[in-house]
C-alpha cells in the first residue's frame, strides 16, 4: 500500500481510497463506472461505491468523481501517460536536432521533414558505394554514397532493426552548426517511427506499441460501430440491441437508463417505426483507448418526426464476446428543433 498527502489518499492496487474525504451517497459517474467494473471484488469494497448512510455534503459528487478519475488512473490511464514518447528537441544553430542511439552509441540526428534519411559518412565509414538519389528541401539530387547497414536504430524507446541507410559527408551541416552531426532523421524513418513534431514546445512524440494497438482499437471500433448506426436507422431492434452491451448506462439532461432493454426501449419509442424513418448522424473524436476500452467524445444529429435532435457528450465502447458494443453515452448538451416549435433544450 503506498500514501501520500495530507489527505489520506492510499493506493492498494486498483483500489483506490479517499477516507473521510468521501460521503456514502453515490454520484451518476460513480454508478456508471460501477456498473462497468461489476463484479470486479474491489468495486463493492470500495467507499466510492458506498451506498446510503448520513447525508452528502455540496462538493461530495466531486469529491468522488476526483476519485473516480485517480480509480481510472490506476486502471489504466497512468500506464499510457508513463508510456508516451515526449521526447525534447535541441538546437544546433537554429536547426532541431535529437539523441539517437545507434548500435549502443548515442548520435546526434537532425530532424528534417523535407528530406530522406541519411548517414554522416564521418561517422560510419563502413559501407558498399552505390548510387542513390537523396532528397532535401531544394529538390531531388543523384549523388554517389556508401549504404550502410545499422543493426538497430532507437528513438526514446522505439527501436528499428536492420537499417539500411546512405552515408554522405554532412561536415558542412555540422561547421554550420557547430556541433558534429551524425545523420538525418528524415520523412522515411519519421513514418517508421509514428513521429509527430512540435515546433511550439519543441519535441517530438515517437510512437510506442501501445499507440499502435491503441489506434488498431479505434480503428476496429469504428467499424464496428457503423454498423449500429445503419441498424438505428432502418428500426432494427435486433441488430441494435446487439450493438449494447447488456450493462449499458445512458445518461441525459431529463433521463437515467440501465440495461440494454431499457435503452432499446427508449429508442423504440421514440424514433424507431417512424414515417419518415428516424436518422441518425454521429460524429466521433478525441478517443482515449484505455486496455480493451475507449472513451471518445461525439456529436449527432437524429432527424425524426419529432425534429431535428442535436448532442453531444461522451461514450464509451468496449469488447464483449468478440464484438464492439456500447458500454455508456452520457449526453452532456442536446437540442431539438422543430418547425412548429422554438429551439428547446432536453
Amino acid at each position: 500500500m503506498v500514501c501520500s498527502g495530507a489527505q489520506g489518499v492510499c493506493s492498494m492496487g486498483n483500489a483506490v481510497v479517499l477516507g473521510p474525504l468521501l460521503w456514502p451517497k453515490m454520484s451518476r459517474c460513480a454508478k456508471v463506472f460501477k456498473r462497468l467494473v461489476e463484479p470486479t471484488p474491489w468495486a463493492d469494497r470500495s467507499p466510492l461505491f458506498a451506498g446510503p448512510g448520513t447525508a452528502g455534503t455540496p462538493s461530495g459528487s466531486l469529491v468522488r468523481l476526483a476519485a473516480l478519475i485517480a480509480i481510472l488512473l490506476q486502471a489504466g490511464i497512468a500506464a499510457r501517460v508513463a508510456s508516451a514518447q515526449e521526447l525534447p528537441m535541441e538546437r544546433c544553430d537554429t536547426l532541431p536536432v535529437i539523441d539517437v542511439e545507434v548500435a549502443g552509441l548515442d548520435k546526434w540526428f537532425l530532424v528534417d521533414t523535407a528530406a530522406t534519411s541519411i548517414l554522416n559518412l564521418e561517422s560510419f565509414a563502413a559501407g558498399q558505394a552505390r548510387d542513390i538519389r537523396v532528397t532535401s528541401w531544394s529538390g531531388t539530387l543523384a549523388t554517389s554514397a556508401k549504404e550502410v547497414t545499422l543493426p538497430n536504430l532507437t528513438v526514446g524507446r522505439t527501436k528499428v532493426l536492420e537499417l539500411k541507410l546512405p552515408a554522405i559527408d554532412l561536415s558542412a551541416i555540422g561547421k554550420a552548426c557547430g556541433r558534429r552531426i551524425d545523420g538525418i532523421l528524415g520523412v522515411d524513418l519519421l513514418g517508421k517511427l509514428g513521429a509527430s513534431i512540435n515546433l511550439k514546445e519543441q519535441t517530438i512524440h515517437v510512437a510506442t506499441p501501445d499507440d499502435v494497438h491503441g489506434a488498431e482499437l479505434v480503428t476496429a471500433m469504428q467499424h464496428e460501430m457503423h454498423r449500429c448506426v445503419d441498424a438505428f436507422n432502418d428500426s432494427d431492434e435486433q441488430k441494435f440491441g446487439d450493438c449494447l452491451d447488456p450493462k449499458i448506462v445512458l445518461f441525459s439532461i431529463d433521463i437515467e437508463l440501465y440495461g440494454r432493454e431499457q435503452v432499446v426501449g427508449y429508442f423504440r419509442e421514440r424514433y424507431f417505426h417512424q414515417l419518415p424513418p428516424a436518422r441518425l448522424d454521429i460524429r466521433e473524436s478525441a478517443f482515449h483507448p484505455i486496455g480493451e476500452a475507449v472513451w471518445y467524445e461525439y456529436e449527432f444529429t437524429i432527424d425524426s418526426a419529432r425534429g431535428k435532435l442535436h448532442g453531444r457528450g461522451m461514450a464509451m465502447c468496449k469488447k464483449s464476446e468478440g464484438h464492439w458494443r456500447m458500454a455508456s453515452m452520457h449526453h452532456s448538451i442536446a437540442e431539438l428543433e422543430s418547425a412548429a416549435v422554438p429551439r428547446e433544450k432536453r
